[in-house]
């Protein structure tokens, strides 16, 4: 149980998603990187951080069954409806929290393997501390922002002012999501979508550097890949820099 009063604990519960079903990079989650399968990144993790009362494995292919008890987290066999092209987060959520009890749901990208222990702590705080009904990760964008040809967080006629005072724009990092149960179950039932908490207080969680990296495509894999094999073998110690002799 997770204190969220002095006198009130909250039930808190992990949930990985994981179809077997994936078209940009065939089989994703059970790909090798650096030697190991993606989706065990995120399962390490998650034993790491010792803050849930029961982590999920949710998918529709029985292989994952043997991957969770390997990472020592329960697996819930998603109907084969609930994990095709069309499925969206809000029904395969909804279908889960029909079945698992919970206050709170910690949803985490298995497609995120640099997601750290300290990420998951902090954004879980965040998400009880302030009581939110959801709580969204997202990638801060300080720099100038065009959304279908119009300027966003600047003015085409005025001298652009340096990025570290521009007003940053967020995008969602999807890493991380948390709903309370309650509040997903009520939204989804009266206008068939919870994703996004469109009746609910809902907060953003910035994440930085390695940790937005979202697998989702044949790049990102060579790119994580690169960073995996980077972080195995180079110590950068002190920064060095140039100097004229």
């Amino acid at each position: 149980m997770v204190m969220i009063s002095e006198n009130k604990t909250s039930k808190l519960v992990a949930m990985v998603p994981a179809r077997t079903g994936s078209k940009r990079v065939k089989s994703k989650n059970l790909r090798l990187l650096n030697g190991r399968p993606l989706i065990s990144y995120v399962l390490e993790t998650i034993r790491s951080v010792n803050i849930f009362d029961e982590a999920y494995l949710n998918s529709d292919g029985k292989i994952f069954n043997n991957i969770a008890k390997i990472h020592g987290v329960n697996f819930y066999h998603r109907a084969a409806e609930l994990a095709n092209d069309t499925a969206t987060n809000d029904a395969f959520g909804y279908d889960f929290l029909q079945n698992v009890e919970c206050d709170y749901l910690l949803q985490i990208l298995p497609t995120s393997p640099f997601i750290t222990a300290n990420d998951i702590k902090a954004f879980t705080d965040e998400l009880i501390s302030k009581d939110l009904d959801a709580l969204i990760s997202v990638q801060a964008h300080q720099i100038a922002c065009v959304y279908k040809g119009e300027a966003i967080n600047f003015r085409k006629n005025k001298v652009n002012p340096p990025s570290q005072e521009m007003e940053p724009v967020y995008s969602y990092a999807t890493a991380l999501m948390g709903w309370k149960r309650d509040v997903f179950i009520k939204n989804f039932e009266e206008l068939g979508v919870a994703y996004h908490a469109p009746q609910g207080t809902v907060g953003y969680f910035p994440l930085t550097g390695v940790s937005t990296i979202d697998i989702d495509n044949e790049e990102d894999f060579v790119l994580a890949e690169s960073i995996m094999r980077a972080k195995s073998h180079i110590n950068l110690g002190e920064p060095k820099y140039y100097v004229e002799e």
